[in-house]
């Protein structure tokens, strides 16, 4: 089983908006209406669990309603951070769940253009090896800094920028998670909990349009790609 666990109880400062970003326009739509439907349409996904904010628990029901998202199995509350959020979502699937051969992916609301390919993939890949996550190999030149001097440029071969999904068993999961909250270790993304356990975590090339909508300018590039679609 797979099962997707969507993050949407972030802040969103850098949007500047009034609301929460997921709930911005993107198309007539809710922006995260299309995040919803890539993981409702995927043949790969069993079942979805989205982690809102307390205060937008009914709002996200009636999106769900609204749109008639079936594969939506729960709404729960968020953390204080993203990895509090991804720890709640690890926990719901515990419960409701056969943990047995039963792979997480998080995915983050406001990542509006994951592909079924990326989806399948990266679930594959967490199956085989653990957990995998999709990536984009880093395009621009690299340099460490110190007190505004170079320091030398950084092979950019070996560096990529994460995005979501990320893929990881479920078992393994609720170990990595349970185990960065007692030692008060916050990791940068999902994946990185796993590694600080000492385990692999797979690449897997992301889409080109595969980003996170964080920006205004963001927000405008994914207009533009809807409406090429």
């Amino acid at each position: 089983m797979n099962i997707a666990i969507i993050l949407a109880s972030g802040m969103g400062k850098r949007m500047g908006a009034d609301k929460n970003k997921v709930f911005l326009e993107l198309g007539g739509k809710p922006l995260i209406f299309y995040t919803l439907d890539n993981f409702e349409q995927s043949a790969d996904i069993d079942e979805i669990v989205i982690v809102a904010k307390e205060n937008e628990i009914d709002d996200m029901q009636g999106l769900v309603d609204e749109f008639g998202f079936e594969k939506v199995s729960h709404i729960i509350a968020g953390g204080k951070e993203r990895q509090n959020s991804g720890h709640n979502g690890v926990r719901c699937v515990c419960d409701n769940y056969d943990a047995a051969d039963t792979v997480v992916l998080f995915h983050n609301g406001a990542n509006p253009f994951v592909s079924s390919e990326e989806i399948k993939c990266v679930a594959d890949a967490a199956r085989d090896s653990g957990a995998g996550v999709v990536a984009h190999p880093t395009k621009d030149t690299i340099r460490r800094v110190d007190d505004n001097v170079s320091k030398g440029v950084v092979d950019r071969s070996e560096l990529w920028n994460m995005q979501t999904p990320q893929a990881i068993q479920l078992e393994l999961a609720l170990e990595a998670f349970d185990s960065a909250d007692e030692k008060d270790f916050l990791g940068t993304d999902d994946v990185s909990l796993v590694e600080e356990l000492g385990g692999d975590v797979v690449i897997v090339e992301a889409s080109d349009n595969n980003f996170k909508v964080t920006t205004p300018i963001d927000l405008a590039l994914a207009e533009v790609i809807l409406s090429q679609k």
